[in-house]
């Protein structure tokens, strides 16, 4: 039996990175051996083991073979005669593909991943890396970590324009598994443009495929709004000025969102967290509702509909998140529109709450006379 540290674990460590967890392979051992040894099992098609102290993860050396579309249609084959080698060969790309010898420090690397780190360029390890189409998105996700330092090699590249189409058969529980890390790096948008240039390059939605691979329920890429992809993804606005709330996942979640057509289809599709989906949505209709429409409807109905988006976000319960989505809404739609007068709105609205003696009235009284104070302010700020 021998143990060897593998996977992103190595890469970091060789791209001088700190890493965020160690992963384990273990060649030449049973199940039996690993759970005598005090190992607790937890992989359920294959074994994978949580060490008795650490915590960490040691899977058994294994053999893949897939048996059909998607990330789970795989027969696993973890025998004690599977080689390092063999298991290394199952990887995605090649700078995941180098194994450590934990009692010599020697580096076990038969597909050159030293080699395209040095040179800063993301392979693939074999010809198996088509059998799984999540491995599109996480060479995105990869790519976007490195913060486009690397380069996608060309013949990865369209092996992954041909992989496309396949999307349809992941969930979306493991699609936004890989989104959800993208959105914690420091540039997010670059992963939705390495998606946005394989997904254009497919051909997949063209007309007369849409409906067949539109494959979040309204289109994962919001066809009714792909035009503006470049503009919205960029974090400076019309003045230059970097708009101060893409400080979160949860923030560029949404700036993705005006993109979709159909928000609440992509957010049931994916499984997204209430927290995205909340920010998403808020910021969604604000702009589609307001912004959108600003140089086009009266005064009267940007004052109706300031009012209603303003009391969606509730700014005197959580001043900083309304201006949060406030910014977030009128993010790069007009320099005719002072950002800074929207924050300087926003927080004299939440100012507007019941004195001592309008909490002595009934409900509905209160809630007119607030609501009076409140048109009156924006009105001051409409033009």
């Amino acid at each position: 039996m021998k143990i060897y540290k593998v996977g992103g674990a190595v890469r970091d460590e060789l791209l001088g990175l700190e890493p965020t967890d160690n992963d384990w392979v273990v060649v030449g051992s049973t199940p039996k051996q690993m759970l005598s040894m005090g190992y607790k099992q937890v992989g359920k098609d294959f074994p994978v083991f949580l060490h008795p102290e650490t915590k960490e993860e040691y899977a058994l050396a294994r053999k893949e073979r897939s048996t059909g579309p998607g990330h789970t249609a795989f027969n696993f084959s973890y025998s004690p005669n599977v080689t390092l080698e063999e298991d290394l060969s199952r990887r995605d790309i090649t700078i995941n593909a180098i194994a450590k010898d934990m009692t010599d420090g020697s580096f076990i690397d038969p597909y050159n991943g030293r080699d395209d780190i040095k040179n800063k360029i993301i392979k693939h390890v074999s010809e198996s890396f088509i059998e799984d189409p999540l491995r599109i998105f996480r060479v995105a996700r990869f790519y976007t970590k490195f913060d486009s330092k690397f380069e996608i090699d060309r013949v990865l590249e369209s092996m992954m324009v041909d992989m496309f189409p396949d999307i349809i058969h992941l969930s979306g529980e493991r699609i936004w598994k890989e989104t959800e890390k993208a959105l914690n790096y420091k540039n997010p948008q670059e992963y939705f443009y390495t998606l946005i240039r394989l997904c254009l390059r497919s051909g997949v939605f063209s007309k007369n495929l849409i409906n067949k691979y539109s494959v979040f329920d309204g289109g994962f890429f919001g066809w009714g709004h792909y035009d503006e992809y470049h503009m919205i993804y960029s974090e400076e606005n019309f003045y230059g000025e970097k708009n101060p709330c893409l400080t979160s996942p949860e923030a560029w979640w949404s700036i993705f969102s005006f993109l979709v057509n159909d928000l609440d289809a992509l957010n049931k599709r994916l499984r997204v967290p209430k927290r995205f989906q909340k920010m998403s949505s808020l910021s969604y209709g604000f702009r589609y509702n307001y912004f959108k429409k600003y140089k086009d409807i009266s005064r009267e109905d940007k004052i109706k509909i300031l009012y209603e988006s303003l009391e969606r976000l509730k700014p005197s319960k959580n001043l900083q998140y309304a201006i949060d989505v406030g910014f977030l809404a009128a993010h790069n739609m007009s320099r005719e529109y002072d950002m800074h007068s929207l924050e300087r709105l926003i927080t004299k609205y939440a100012e507007i709450i019941p004195s001592e003696d309008e909490k002595k009235l009934n409900g509905s009284e209160i809630e007119k006379i607030l609501k009076e104070k409140k048109l009156r302010l924006i009105e001051e700020y409409t033009v």
